[in-house]
């Protein structure tokens, strides 16, 4: 997707300026502190009085890679509105929860924020933080279903950054609380096949890719394709951050190669704003139900697979003997090409372009594009209204972590009878229940799939049914 360079530009120059306003000194004296709990972004927080401009108050502490009940030293880095950030010195009470990280790069990197933490207590910590957040909404749920968790080297998708020094290149997450990269040595998230390509990728870069280019690379791993080695199935989209050195005929072509020598399914590359493909046997597919659709490069799609077909098995249970079917933020389809039966109709709604028209591509592919209407459509400028809703029996809703407030009150409005809701922001999903609840939608059932394993975000789907 096109950025103004301008606007992008302007927003970073901000946070960083923010940062270093907020920078403490490196001699700040330590501060010794008990945590008390964990935060909804992942810090153990803590109490502590400070001493900042010669003036002595309490801040909250916060501090990564700490869990409740421990007493610790630690150095404050940064001091906001909300308070004090800062790292472990010394970790003078361990918390009996405490557990050896799984992996070599934690707590630098910033993909896991609970390495130490024992995985049941993750799980208890990521339950309570949905319901507080339905209680703060005054939502009640007839069902709190049991947590499901993906297994440990299952994500599917990562986004990994990509940056060329003059010595070699790196490629990896960005750290905690910072912009270096930190390369996921042993990774206990990702497939292993996304593993194999960042190693791989960072030897290519350090060889082929000139000092000072930097860029974004998404690799989705997809369904298995005829003729391919075991789970290899990777498409790969590399965006150039804005101001890196632009394409030239040599890199394209190295590139191309090198996609060819590791079987990749596919590999494109941002053009001007726009996907150029420069290597694809065949065209990659994965299997939403019955139908095979190709998203497009860079596509969003589910963690995890497992994760994936827990939200669609909810979805089609929510949906029972619904004919009449819209879905709002469809995407390619996850959610909703599972649930088409013989004599559903289905209308899917979305932004982004490309993923319509692979939906489309998809259904028209299994001979049922008759069935199917796509409309592209901002959902947040121009939700749909009543009268737009009128004759369908179910709503898909998996908006953005913003959620679809907007949108909710349109299906309060409107005579459909159930909802099914997903979402990866338990602070929204929250707002967005009460509206339907207020507005006459009961929460018959709720359940968490964990596709995150030791991070603090979670996703959401939720069952609402209208009683008045």
């Amino acid at each position: 997707m096109a950025r103004h360079t301008d606007r992008k530009t302007g927003k970073k120059r901000a946070a960083k300026s923010n940062q270093m306003a907020g920078r403490l000194p490196r001699n700040a004296s330590p501060i010794e502190v008990t945590i008390s709990h964990i935060g909804g972004r992942g810090d153990g927080i803590g109490r502590a009085l400070y001493t900042h401009n010669y003036s002595e108050s309490e801040y909250d502490i916060f501090v990564p890679a700490s869990l409740p009940g421990e007493k610790l030293l630690v150095q404050p880095l940064s001091l906001t509105a909300q308070g004090i950030k800062a790292r472990i010195i010394e970790l003078e009470t361990p918390s009996p929860q405490r557990h050896a990280p799984r992996c070599a790069a934690f707590p630098a990197c910033g993909g896991c924020r609970f390495q130490h933490w024992d995985e049941p207590e993750i799980g208890k910590w990521k339950t309570a933080l949905v319901s507080k957040f339905l209680d703060r909404a005054n939502v009640s749920v007839g069902s709190m279903r049991r947590l499901y968790s993906s297994p440990a080297k299952s994500r599917r998708r990562a986004s990994f950054h990509l940056k060329c020094l003059a010595d070699g290149a790196i490629v990896g997450f960005r750290e905690h609380m910072g912009q270096h990269i930190v390369s996921p040595d042993q990774c206990a998230i990702l497939h292993p096949s996304l593993l194999a390509l960042q190693s791989a990728l960072q030897r290519f870069a350090s060889a082929h890719l000139p000092a000072g280019f930097a860029a974004d690379a998404h690799a989705n791993l997809l369904d298995r394709r005829k003729g391919s080695k075991d789970d290899n199935n990777i498409c790969l989209y590399i965006e150039p951050i804005s101001g890196a050195q632009p394409w030239n005929p040599d890199m394209l072509a190295s590139l191309g190669d090198w996609a060819a020598e590791l079987d990749l399914a596919h590999l494109s590359v941002a053009n001007h704003g726009s996907p150029m493909t420069l290597y694809s046997p065949e065209v990659p597919m994965v299997q939403f139900g019955e139908i095979a659709v190709s998203p497009p490069p860079g596509a969003f799609l589910q963690a995890t697979r497992d994760g994936e077909a827990v939200l669609q098995d909810a979805i089609i249970e929510i949906a029972g003997a619904s004919r009449h079917i819209v879905d709002l933020f469809a995407g390619c389809g996850t959610l909703s090409l599972p649930v088409l039966g013989q004599l559903s109709q289905l209308l899917a709604v979305e932004q982004n372009d490309h993923a319509l028209a692979a939906l489309k591509a998809g259904v028209d592919a299994a001979g049922i594009g008759g069935r199917v209407k796509i409309a592209s459509r901002n959902l947040f400028d121009a939700p749909l209204i009543p009268d737009e809703l009128a004759g369908f029996d179910l709503a898909i809703l998996d908006p953005p972590r913003s959620g679809a407030a907007v949108q909710c009150q349109m299906l309060v409005q409107s005579d459909i009878q159930t909802v099914a809701m997903v979402s990866c922001n338990p602070a929204s999903f929250a707002r967005d229940a009460a509206i339907l609840n207020t507005g006459g939608f009961a929460l018959d059932w709720l359940q968490i799939v964990d596709q995150f394993l030791f991070s603090n975000h979670l996703e959401l789907v939720g069952a609402f049914r209208r009683i008045s």
